[in-house]
């Protein structure tokens, strides 16, 4: 007797050792597909083949779901400027949600949203998206917010994004300033209405100190699914002021830090330089190394353009931070106005958080002594006025 039971329990923890490695071995999966222009017929296929290769996407809406997409709406502009989610991949996604008999909603807080919600949904081709399909647009500036903690810091974060039975996140690869690439991971700022976005680059305006916090907002958003607008990138000095880069990819998955990680790839980074995914992949919300990622589809080697420009801004996020303090004298990259471009809109100034530029001159003009950096003025200026100024050391380096 004493015998059987000793072997059941030998038989019990090998079994136990067994699925435990076979857990150990299971990647993450990100669909890459090529889809080469935003014809909807075009789209939606590869949208349908993307779900596909992650189960159908019936395997996580069902009917009667009230389904939240929600889109990266920085900024009021076309969707030739490929600052924003491209309208065609909402439609290709909210038709398919439909036809598994779901209720479909769009929702984003844009980036200046003190100049109308409605304005960016006009112009960035929302409203006609939303009206194509029936979908309801959802603002999260007047949806009220619920109180998240995370790691000590409280975090006011708009209702929708916990209030869906489904949200899945349609995020756009593009290169961005302060965090090197903006996608699944940088998507869910969105979920800070309003000014509150401000302030968060206030009290965290370093690189790595902001994409802590951009952790910190994922992990209790974290959308049940990705799917990334890759057709028309960004590259150069993003996310509004670069220029427009035609990759012909769409992203799917449900790891948002995998995705990411394979978008860095695409763009050229190398593991370990985009700061999201780092602390991302270091608290176990998703795979960072490209080892443990399945990819399904197209090799990344295949797709990975040869001349895809990165932030000009590159080499003082990546370099350490006592080096530059004892070149910083002679090394500096800051915010400056174009006046030939701008329009004194004072979009800038509004949304500055250290209230650090002054619209009393004929263009803002700013008081680098307070200015902390963040950018915010740069990837907030709807004409892309403000450029990346640059001492003669950094454009000597940064070359």
């Amino acid at each position: 007797m004493i015998y059987w039971v000793l072997f059941l329990l030998a038989r019990s923890v090998e079994f136990l050792l067994i699925a435990s490695e076979e857990m150990s071995e299971m990647k993450s999966q990100v669909s890459l597909l090529r889809c080469k222009d935003y014809r909807l017929e075009d789209v939606h296929e590869v949208v349908k083949r993307s779900f596909d290769n992650l189960g159908g996407l019936g395997t996580f809406a069902k009917s009667g779901q009230r389904v939240l997409l929600n889109p990266n709406l920085l900024s009021a502009k076309g969707p030739e400027r490929a600052i924003t989610t491209h309208p065609t991949i909402v439609i290709a996604v909210a038709r398919q949600l439909q036809e598994l008999g779901c209720e479909v909603f769009i929702g984003d807080s844009p980036g200046g949203a003190t100049q109308g919600v409605k304005r960016v949904w006009n112009n960035t081709q929302m409203s006609d998206a939303a009206t194509t399909v029936g979908a309801t647009l959802i603002n999260f500036e007047t949806s009220g917010v619920y109180d998240k903690s995370v790691n000590g810091n409280l975090y006011r974060l708009s209702k929708p994004l916990f209030d869906f039975d489904l949200v899945i996140s349609l995020p756009k690869l593009k290169t961005h300033v302060l965090t090197l690439m903006t996608g699944a991971v940088k998507n869910n700022f969105g979920a800070v209405p309003g000014v509150r976005k401000a302030e968060y680059h206030k009290n965290f305006p370093k690189a790595n100190d902001f994409s802590a916090v951009l952790v910190d907002i994922f992990s209790v958003v974290k959308p049940a699914l990705y799917l990334m607008d890759a057709i028309l990138s960004m590259e150069g000095d993003g996310p509004s002021s670069g220029e427009p880069k035609t990759l012909g990819l769409i992203l799917a998955s449900t790891d948002g830090v995998a995705m990411d990680a394979v978008a860095a790839g695409i763009m050229g980074f190398k593991p370990g330089q985009i700061p999201t995914t780092t602390i991302a992949s270091e608290r176990g919300l998703g795979t960072g190394d490209l080892d443990q990622i399945e990819i399904i589809g197209e090799r990344l080697s295949e797709v990975k353009p040869k001349d895809f420009k990165t932030p000009s801004n590159k080499f003082w996020k990546l370099t350490p931070r006592f080096i530059i303090r004892l070149i910083e004298p002679y090394f500096w990259i800051r915010p400056a106005i174009n006046q030939e471009l701008c329009t004194n809109c004072n979009t800038c100034v509004e949304n500055c958080p250290m209230n650090t530029i002054s619209a009393d001159s004929e263009i803002p003009t700013f008081d680098y002594e307070k200015c902390i950096n963040c950018l915010c003025c740069h990837e907030l200026c709807p004409e892309g006025a403000v450029f990346l100024e640059k001492s003669w050391l950094a454009r000597r380096i940064g070359r």
